[in-house]
């Protein structure tokens, strides 16, 4: 076994997300996945076995638990791939994929000199209801905040259960203040997030044309990260149904944790479906002693 940790999602250099890389030369236990997991102590870190040159297994786990797929731990472990030479290229992009709980889904890995960036495709969109009355209410209080602050200027939206691979709330709020000085009850964003079988909360604004959002799951173990690709790509989706944003779309997030991050999501419609892809840039940060 090899591994590093990198960030994902970084913004000019800076920012991202942490994840651990683990690169494996045999299948282990889901057991010794999550010790090393925990050990590691990151909201998310990767496993992966090749199989061929195309296709990759790929597990995830929180210091918790086991999750079906985790879009910057993807972004992290395919840049690490290519920047160790597993999947090689030189000023072409490569097509791979990986084969995680979430399903078989496509990478592509923009390679110049080195592996420079990194697109994943998400499963296709689902969307499980909006949310209001009684659960509006829950909702605003486990953010510790009026309901009025809930939604979008000029826009009728409500809370949204939608999932490209991880179900999440997509919470809008009025303005990127508010979204920045939230001060949130953790263990009502947990009851929540419980009683709907979700992951977490999204919350976003749009101000300025700008999409920023943070991301809170603390039901399975993750207060808050910087950094999150599938959660972003959902949110995509809704807003592209909702007409509020074009097919390409750039999310900041982290801004309030000193952490800025940049995600890129772009979709395209064919066939009358809808296919979603999240990407962005990563950096490695240090290599793990396993």
């Amino acid at each position: 076994m090899q591994g590093a940790i990198l960030r994902a999602f970084t913004c000019e250099g800076r920012g991202g997300n942490g994840a651990g890389v683990i690169l494996l030369d045999e299948q282990i236990a889901s057991g010794e996945k999550q010790r090393l997991a925990a050990e590691i102590g990151l909201s998310e870190t990767a496993f992966v076995l090749q199989k061929d040159e195309e296709n990759f297994d790929v597990s995830f786990f929180t210091p918790v638990c086991e999750v079906d797929l985790c879009g910057h731990a993807t972004i992290a472990a395919f840049y690490y791939l290519g920047l160790t030479g597993v999947i090689k290229g030189s000023n072409e992009i490569k097509k791979v994929y990986q084969h995680a709980k979430a399903g078989r889904l496509g990478i592509e890995i923009t390679f110049n000199d080195n592996a420079e960036y990194v697109l994943m495709q998400q499963k296709k969109p689902r969307y499980y209801g909006e949310l209001a009355g009684r659960d509006l209410k829950k909702i605003a209080d486990s953010l510790n905040m009026s309901e009025n602050n809930i939604g979008l200027d000029n826009v009728k939206i409500f809370p949204t259960v939608v999932s490209t691979g991880l179900k999440d709330i997509m919470v809008p709020v009025k303005s990127r203040e508010i979204l920045n000085r939230l001060s949130v009850d953790l263990a009502g964003i947990t009851d929540v997030s419980a009683e709907k079988d979700v992951v977490g909360y999204h919350v976003y604004t749009v101000e300025g044309g700008e999409i920023y959002a943070r991301n809170f799951a603390p039901r399975v173990g993750i207060d808050e990260e910087c950094a999150t690709g599938t959660s972003n790509g959902a949110l995509c989706c809704l807003l592209f149904k909702k007409n509020i944003i074009s097919s390409e779309a750039k999310v900041i997030q982290g801004e309030s944790m000193n952490e800025k991050s940049l995600i890129f999501v772009k979709i395209v419609q064919r066939d009358g479906s809808v296919d979603v892809h999240v990407g962005g840039k990563a950096s490695i940060i240090n290599k793990l002693e396993i």
